[in-house]
């Protein structure tokens, strides 16, 4: 009788430490990187042009150094998340620059700078 309640007992709690490990695993998944959701919406609109487009590759590799956080931080350049600028507004920015910002236009094509646009424009107004 002793040797089936320790069973029992382990049974119960195998199965709590194993519920605890999938409400774990649950609420990091509900946890997404929001930069990771508005590249998703981006990415296969851009896919035309180049196969496995990643905007947010190409923002690291452009926009980071003063736009930290994927756009989410402030840092030598302003946060970007949340803009209340238009998406034509942004293109000009991307494009031509404005001091002490330089102008990429001659650097990225024109649906490359879009696709930043359209990401900026898809990030929410939270920041880092």
């Amino acid at each position: 009788m002793l040797f089936n309640v320790s069973i029992t007992r382990l049974t119960h709690i195998a199965f709590m430490t194993l519920c605890a490990i999938g409400i774990n695993i649950s609420v990091t998944h509900a946890e997404e990187d929001v930069t990771d959701i508005a590249a998703a919406q981006i990415n296969p609109k851009y896919t035309q042009y180049k196969e496995n487009f990643s905007v947010k590759r190409l923002f690291a590799s452009r926009c980071s150094w003063c736009h930290q956080g994927y756009g989410l931080k402030e840092a030598d350049g302003p946060r970007l998340s949340g803009t209340d600028k238009s998406k034509e507004y942004i293109i000009e920015q991307i494009a031509y620059g404005k001091s002490p910002m330089p102008g990429f236009r001659k650097q990225l094509k024109p649906w490359q700078i879009e696709a930043l646009a359209d990401y900026i424009k898809a990030l929410p107004d939270v920041e880092l």
